[in-house]
C-alpha cells in the first residue's frame, strides 16, 4: 500500500508538472470572475500590510508605497486604486462574515494585470501566494504550480502566459479575479488550527520572480517561479485590488431558506424578518430567469428546465444566495 502511495504521487507531480491550466480572460475554459459578478456577497472591509523592498536584491533602494490600505478593500474598482505589496512583501486580509467551503468557488483575488494586446493570451502578470487562517496565528497555502521556464528571466516589463500557472493569484487581468476552492485544502488542514468553515484571515504574499536561486522564490513542487523582475519603482511587485467573497457564513446559516430543495413546481421562500429588496433566479452561467422587487412566500419554477440554480436575495446590507436544484 505504501509504494502505491508513493506511486500515485510521483504520478500527480508529474501530472502538474506538464499541464497546462485554465487561460487568460476571453479564451475558452478561462475561470476569470469579472468584478461585477452576482455571485459575490462581499468583499475585505480591512487589511494590514507588510511593505517588501522595490528590489530584494538590493535593499538599500528601499520599499514600495504606492498605494493605501483602502484600496484593497470593497469591491474592486482596478487601476490605480491598488496597494503594491513589494519584493516578498504581504498583506492580511479581514471580513465582515466568515468564510465558509461552500459549492465551487469560495473567493477570488484582483490584481491590475494587462494583456500585451487585444485578445492576446499574454499578460503582464505580478503573483502571489495566497493563504488562509481561522485564528490569524497558523496559515494554510493554497498549493500554487508554475510551469513556466526558469532559464531565462521574464524582465520588468514581460509577459505571462496564464495556462502555465495555477493558484496564483495574479492569473488574470484588471477586473478580473482568480478563484480559489478551500476545498483543495481539506487534505492539508489536518492537525491545524485552520477550519475551512470559518476562515477569517485571507494572506497574499508577493513572489519575488527572479530566477536568482539566491532571490527566488519556489512553487509547490519546488519550481522556481519566473515572473517580471526586477520591479524597482514604487508600485513594484504584487498590486492588490481586491478580494471578493462568494461563500461565508450569510450564505449557510439560516437567514434565508428555500425548500424543498430539489424542487418540481413551487419554492418556498423563509427570510426570518429581512430587509429584502429583490429577488432573483440565475442559471449556473448567469442567465437571468427570474426577478421580482418584492418578497413573496412561494414561487412557480415549473416552466424551468431541470438543473442547478443560483437563487440570489439582495437587502440593504448584503447579498445572499443559495443554490438548488430544478427536478
Amino acid at each position: 500500500m505504501h509504494n502505491i502511495h508513493v506511486i500515485l504521487i510521483i504520478t500527480f507531480t508529474s501530472l502538474l508538472t506538464q499541464a497546462q491550466f485554465a487561460p487568460q480572460v476571453g479564451f475558452e475554459g478561462s475561470t476569470a470572475i469579472h468584478k461585477n459578478d452576482i455571485s459575490f456577497v462581499d468583499w475585505a472591509n480591512d487589511a494590514e500590510i507588510i511593505r517588501g523592498y522595490k528590489n530584494s536584491a538590493i535593499p538599500v533602494n528601499g520599499f514600495v508605497d504606492f498605494g493605501i490600505v483602502e484600496n484593497a478593500l470593497q469591491i474592486a474598482d482596478g487601476n490605480p486604486n491598488i496597494i503594491s505589496l513589494g519584493d516578498g512583501g504581504e498583506v492580511v486580509l479581514t471580513f465582515n462574515h466568515p468564510i465558509v467551503n461552500g459549492i465551487g468557488t469560495d473567493f477570488a483575488v484582483f490584481e491590475n494585470g494587462f494583456l500585451k494586446e487585444e485578445n492576446s493570451d499574454l499578460a503582464f502578470l505580478e503573483l502571489g501566494f495566497v493563504e488562509v487562517s481561522t485564528d490569524g496565528e497558523q496559515y494554510v497555502r493554497f498549493p500554487a504550480v508554475s510551469n513556466l521556464p526558469s532559464d531565462t528571466q521574464i524582465n520588468s516589463f514581460g509577459f505571462i502566459d496564464a495556462r502555465y500557472i495555477h493558484n496564483f493569484a495574479g492569473k488574470y487581468i484588471n477586473l478580473y479575479g482568480t478563484p480559489f476552492d478551500l476545498s483543495e485544502l481539506i487534505p492539508l488542514v489536518h492537525n491545524t488550527t485552520v477550519n475551512l468553515n470559518n476562515i477569517n484571515y485571507i494572506k497574499i504574499i508577493d513572489v519575488v520572480g527572479t530566477v536568482n536561486t539566491e532571490f527566488a522564490t519556489f512553487d509547490s513542487l519546488n519550481h522556481i517561479v519566473n515572473d517580471p523582475y526586477p520591479t524597482e519603482f514604487s508600485s513594484g511587485g504584487f498590486d492588490l485590488d481586491a478580494v471578493g467573497i462568494i461563500n461565508n457564513v450569510t450564505n449557510s446559516l439560516n437567514e434565508i431558506t428555500i425548500f424543498p430543495n430539489p424542487v418540481a413546481e413551487i419554492l418556498q421562500i423563509s427570510v426570518n424578518g429581512l430587509d429584502v429588496k429583490n429577488i432573483q433566479i440565475y442559471t449556473m452561467d448567469g442567465k437571468l430567469v427570474f426577478k421580482s422587487n418584492t418578497i413573496m412566500p412561494e414561487i412557480n419554477v415549473s416552466q424551468l428546465t431541470s438543473g442547478l440554480y443560483l437563487f440570489f436575495l439582495e437587502t440593504n446590507n448584503s447579498a445572499l444566495k443559495k443554490v438548488f436544484i430544478k427536478k
